[in-house]
């Protein structure tokens, strides 16, 4: 046991050096908001009422909408009205170069961001806003640890493809032309029908999509990412039809999906809030619906004719997910990890350890992998957050462990 303890405090101290800065998750929202501030839809106390609900559920630290009305008021009406849940949110600014009467917006919060930057890429038929923001505790002097965002709406409609084609080009081709840029997320309603589209093709040449869903994405068998339409038919704005579209998307930069550096992705956080997978070409069912609480789902059916999507980012210190965990022959199979540990080890008896980054001992147990080629730990009541596992076997051999815990 004290050798055991030993690989626990001494892997503490070398992950407490390369982690200089404070390790923390950022939640990331995408939301079309349907015609945010026309007159001719809901009335704009109910839809607030509405998106009330799903905020204060999802808690967003970014907040990148379609669809808002071009001007001051709409902006601030749903900081005021919707975003209540976090009075340091804050709103940026636009680019509406084409005059359009539906444009894009960024909120933050600014107890953990910073907005450094604003520009728009323009030439199309609606603005791309590309945002930069940095992290707040894991920036120096010198260094920041910034994030840019792109929000894109792309031209709607079969038909129109190469309008969406050639505003890809135009995002891919400012990636180009600004190399330093490597932590980057694109969001945003893309109206992209299938994955052959060449908008589609040529965002996969700069950014990874989190889903794994590369190939296609029409069918049943991929409801679960699908978010248009979920709507009732209670607002006159909104397009019926059910959900059988996957219109919104996160895409991230290969740096940030991969885990290089000081931003990730965190693996199997990204989803379309509210689809559960059988709600495939009928509006959203709540019936049953475990995804999200009751009210948040009977919002989501009416406050607008998408679905929101998030996903989660860690930030700070070194990469939060594909950091070094370990040597061999101790290697984790899936990191994090929900409700069990598993650890791929030598056949044999082991002790082992769970501790905090602080060093305090959390679980302790023995197993014996004799006859299969990995340890089974069952992790459901850790809080989420990062820990250790300190492994002993007993023919000697040591190895520690970081893996982070989230339920998502």
């Amino acid at each position: 046991m004290i050798k055991l303890l030993a690989t626990c405090v001494t892997l503490l101290l070398v992950s407490t050096a390369s982690i200089a800065q404070p390790i923390d998750t950022l939640t990331l929202v995408h939301y079309n908001l349907l015609k945010y501030g026309d007159n001719s839809c809901i009335a704009i106390s109910l839809k607030n009422s509405r998106f009330k609900t799903i905020f204060d559920y999802l808690q967003p630290d970014v907040l990148a909408v379609n669809e808002m009305s071009p001007n001051t008021a709409a902006i601030n009406n749903l900081r005021a009205g919707a975003l209540t849940f976090n009075p340091a949110m804050q709103a940026t600014v636009f680019g509406n170069s084409t005059g359009s009467d539906l444009v894009n917006m960024l909120y933050y919060n600014s107890e953990k961001l910073g907005f450094l930057s604003h520009t728009a890429i323009t030439g199309n038929i609606r603005d791309v806003d590309v945002y930069r923001l940095y992290h707040k505790a894991s920036t120096k002097p010198g260094d920041t640890t910034d994030i840019w965002f792109f929000v894109a709406h792309l031209k709607a409609s079969i038909g129109y493809e190469a309008d969406r084609g050639a505003t890809a080009a135009d995002i891919t081709n400012w990636l180009q032309n600004h190399p330093q840029v490597q932590r980057y997320v694109l969001d945003g309603d893309l109206n992209l029908y299938t994955s052959t589209e060449p908008a589609y093709q040529t965002l996969l040449t700069r950014f990874s999509d989190p889903t794994g869903v590369t190939s296609g994405w029409s069918g049943a068998q991929y409801a679960s990412i699908h978010t248009q339409s979920p709507a009732t038919g209670a607002d006159p704005c909104a397009i019926t039809g059910g959900m059988d579209d996957r219109f919104d998307f996160f895409l991230t930069s290969p740096t940030i999906f991969n885990g290089i550096g000081k931003v990730a992705y965190l693996p199997q956080s990204y989803r379309a809030v509210g689809n559960d997978g059988n709600s495939y070409n009928t509006s959203l069912t709540c019936t049953g619906n475990t995804s999200v609480p009751a009210a948040v789902c009977s919002a989501l059916r009416s406050a607008s004719d998408h679905l929101p999507v998030t996903l989660r980012l860690t930030i700070g210190g070194t990469s939060a997910t594909n950091a070094p965990t370990g040597a061999a022959p101790f290697r984790l199979l899936g990191n994090p990890v929900s409700n069990e540990l598993r650890v791929a080890v030598p056949a044999g008896q082991f002790t082992w350890k769970i501790c905090d980054l602080y060093g305090k001992i959390i679980q302790i147990g023995q197993s014996d992998v004799s006859f299969q080629p990995f340890l089974e730990i069952p992790v459901p009541a850790l809080t989420d957050g990062f820990y250790i596992l300190a492994l002993h076997s007993a023919t000697g051999q040591n190895g520690a462990l970081k893996f982070l815990k989230t339920q998502l």
